[in-house]
Formats: structure tokens, C-alpha cells, sequence
């Protein structure tokens, strides 16, 4: 004969508490934070954009012609990490993460961002490896 489990109902207590977070304070009173005014100076003008991408884009080739990273790959585009999300359909925090090492993508992300970026997966993947070394 099969024993059916015991059903029923067990009193308990449920806690629930939000956090706010306050907002980073600024190193300096009146500082601007440098990715917030780059963001406003691109949105100022095409001229401000083309610029900004010319710099990312130097910035790629005297910084990190040696060593392939995902950095290097969206610089040489002349993109910023909120670009390059965009275009991939993913967040900027992601991307971050992603520069930093401290992400392993999916396949599928991998292939959509080496797609945008214009390289072939094995490059992305070299480049991906090369974030661990930095």
C-alpha cells in the first residue's frame, strides 16, 4: 500500500525590507563624472561625435595594438561601451563586465557581438581570452 504525503499548512513569517541606495558621491564637490561628459559633448553636435570617435579610435591603436582585447576591437570602431551595447542588444554594465573578464558569454552573445563588431567569432574568442590576461 503507498503512503500519500501529508499535506497541510505551516505558519511562518515572511520579512521584507527595501534598501535605497544613495547615489556615488563625487571624489570633488561640482565634479562631473568623465563618461557622463563625454555622453553630453557626442550629443552636442555630429562634429563633437566624430571626434570622440577619432580619439576612442587612436586611444585603440597607441594603447592596445598589442594586445587584442574586446576594449581594443570597440575602440578601433570608434564606439563607446554604451554604443557597442546597443548595437549588440545588450546593457553597457554587461559590455563592462565583459571588458573586464568577469563575464563568460553565452555563444550567442559572443556571435552577435563579434557580428556588430565586424570580426570573426575566433578573434572575439582570442580577444575574450586576452581580457583574463590584462
Amino acid at each position: 500500500m503507498e503512503k500519500s504525503p501529508q499535506t497541510g499548512t505551516t505558519k511562518c513569517e515572511v520579512f521584507y525590507r527595501e534598501f535605497s541606495v544613495p547615489p556615488k558621491p563625487l571624489a570633488v564637490p561640482g565634479a562631473i563624472d568623465i563618461d557622463d561628459l563625454v555622453t553630453e559633448l557626442e550629443g552636442q553636435s555630429q562634429e563633437n561625435a566624430k571626434a570622440i570617435a577619432k580619439g576612442r579610435k587612436w586611444v585603440a591603436e597607441t594603447f592596445y595594438a598589442d594586445r587584442p582585447t574586446i576594449a581594443q576591437l570597440r575602440l578601433k570602431k570608434g564606439w563607446s561601451q554604451a554604443e557597442l551595447a546597443r548595437r549588440a542588444e545588450t546593457s553597457q554594465p554587461y559590455i563592462a563586465r565583459l571588458e573586464q573578464g568577469n563575464v563568460d558569454p553565452q555563444m550567442s552573445t559572443a556571435q552577435k557581438i563579434a557580428k556588430v563588431l565586424g570580426v570573426p567569432i575566433e578573434i572575439f574568442a582570442q580577444a575574450l581570452s586576452m581580457e583574463d590576461e590584462v
